[in-house]
């Protein structure tokens, strides 16, 4: 049995701030109409709820020192509803498909499905792994990242831990200390990755024209892309990489 469960009517555009001092945050699709918070844990009193037409917030009483907040928090909400979470001891999951996700964690791991609009990840340490998005920003200085699709742009900043992205449709704009980052198929027409010592694995999908400025001090440039069959380019690529030890990597796009 839960320590706390409420229950509430929402309309159409529905917006659920949580925050939790320690433990989890698990989002799921449910009805419309409702928003339900389940709160287990010893700290379940001592969450302050609260409902401003379709906004609803869940956060920890600001006395002391939070005293006795643990709990984990565990949100049905409408598909589509935007999300702002933060979490400073736990992990965070998002099942199903939401508009829009802003997530702030300490120490802890991001998972989340499917995000119509726009994700924006802070994370101090803790890996982040997001299915489906259509503009992404990720800040993380420990873990490793995974991204599905993202189905515009990227925008990313992270000082250790290797980032993995199946697809990326427009452009991105990376900044990492030792980071390795490897994008399976880059589709879109503009990338720019500054490195200290991280590596750029990047896969260009056939019939494109590449336009290259890689710089770096000791890094190495490898050409694996495959021979083209003379078909005519259908779209400039513009890659800018700048390192001081890191390689850059061309290859062929994954399927």
């Amino acid at each position: 049995m839960s320590d706390r469960i409420e229950t509430f009517e929402v309309g159409d555009t529905v917006r659920v701030i949580a925050a939790t001092r320690s433990g989890d945050i698990t989002v799921v699709t449910g009805a419309p109409g409702a928003v339900q918070v389940v709160i287990d844990g010893p700290g379940a009193t001592n969450y302050e709820i609260d409902q401003l037409g379709d906004v609803i917030s869940i956060e920890p009483r600001r006395k002391g020192r939070f005293i006795g907040s643990s709990a984990d928090l565990i949100l049905t909400v409408p598909d589509g509803a935007s999300l702002e979470l933060a979490c400073t001891s736990g992990d965070v999951n998002v099942q199903g498909e939401v508009e829009e996700m802003r997530v702030s964690v300490a120490s802890g791991d991001v998972r989340a499905d499917r995000i119509r609009s726009a994700c924006r990840v802070n994370s101090a340490s803790g890996d982040i792994r997001v299915n489906s998005v259509r503009d992404a920003e990720i800040n993380t200085a420990s873990g490793t990242v995974r991204l599905g699709r993202v189905i515009r742009n990227l925008r990313l900043n992270a000082a250790s831990g290797n980032v993995y992205i199946d697809a990326i449709g427009d452009s991105a704009i990376c900044k990492v200390a030792s980071s390795d980052v490897r994008i399976g198929s880059f589709e879109g027409s503009e990338i720019r990755h500054k490195t200290m010592s991280g590596d750029l694995h990047l896969g260009i999908p056939a019939q494109r024209t590449i336009d290259l400025d890689f710089t770096s001090v000791s890094g190495r440039l490898r050409n694996r892309l495959p021979k083209g069959d003379g078909s005519p380019s259908k779209k400039l690529v513009t890659i800018a990489m700048t390192a001081v030890s890191g390689d850059l990597t061309l290859k062929g796009a994954k399927s």
